[in-house]
């Protein structure tokens, strides 16, 4: 994996705080300032969770996916542009990774969760 994020589209993937359909996820490296080796997170977008989110980069996102349910042949430049801001907002703005975050994960695990 390089640094580069890489963006999928993720209608199926659930979103992590709410169980609403994800428009898109993006995954980049964390910040982490305990650890050495390099870590990545999954950010996805939620219609729902993220609808109220400051960033222009996301909601450009989210107005896209709701004046269109796809992305046409047509329009496929337009989607491109707004996913491609979004990826580089989040890139920018990485999710911190810790190691809180770490024993959170393998609690969540150990019940099953992940």
């Amino acid at each position: 994996m390089t640094n580069e994020p890489e963006v999928e589209l993720t209608t199926q993937q659930p979103c992590p705080r709410c169980g609403t359909p994800t428009l898109a996820a993006v995954t980049v490296p964390t910040r982490n300032t305990e650890h050495s080796v390099p870590q990545y997170a999954t950010v996805t977008l939620c219609p729902n969770c993220d609808r109220h989110h400051p960033a222009p980069e996301v909601q450009g996102v989210i107005a896209y996916f709701t004046l269109n349910e796809h992305i046409s042949t047509d329009e496929i430049e337009g989607a491109g542009q707004v996913l491609s801001d979004w990826a580089r907002y989040v890139a920018a703005h990485p999710p911190v990774y810790n190691s809180d975050n770490l024993d959170e994960d393998i609690e969540a695990w150990a019940r099953g969760e992940m």
